[in-house]
């Protein structure tokens, strides 16, 4: 709030100080966002704003809100399942996601599927044997990444052509 103020100040100090000859003025603002922080917590569902904004670019972090649909767990980790909102991301955007997951998670986690739509995420639940070619379509189009044995991140449907990267690298 303070920033504003004295954004707003420098304003009109600039407004001030300008005669009337002067044809152009050139005016600065300077915009100051908060950045907020929410979970709650479910059996299975988990809806989170990221509050770094290490990775954040004009309009702030590039994944900022998700939501754990699923959360289950087994021997080698915690598998999750986890929907975005739709956007254009780019390969970074979706490798940082992963690893702020990974390093913010308290407990190992051996898999991590992110979906940009839900009945997509659903499908992908569905094996893929089983799945109807409809099904499959949807996953195709918004399975986007995931983290298998915990150790890989990989690109899927829209980005697979990217491959693999290690989550240490």
């Amino acid at each position: 709030m303070t920033r504003r103020i004295v954004a707003l100040l420098s304003i009109a100090m600039l407004v001030a100080a300008c005669s009337p000859e002067e044809a152009e003025l050139t005016t600065t603002t300077t915009t100051v966002s908060e950045t907020t922080s929410t979970t709650e917590a479910e059996d299975t569902t988990t809806t989170t704003e990221a509050d770094d904004d290490s990775d954040a670019g004009p309009d702030g972090p590039a994944i900022s809100e998700y939501e754990v649909v699923v959360r289950s767990s087994g021997s080698g980790g915690e598998a999750l399942w986890v929907l975005i909102d739709p956007g254009d991301y780019t390969d970074i955007d979706l490798e940082n996601f992963i690893r702020e997951l990974v390093d913010e998670s308290d407990v190992a986690l051996a898999q991590i599927h992110v979906f940009d739509d839900l009945d997509a995420l659903e499908a992908g639940r569905i094996d893929s044997e089983a799945r109807t070619d409809d099904e499959q379509a949807l996953v195709d189009a918004h399975y986007l990444v995931s983290l298998i044995d915990g150790s890989t991140i990989r690109f899927q449907g829209p980005y697979a052509d990217l491959g693999e990267t290690a989550v240490g690298s």
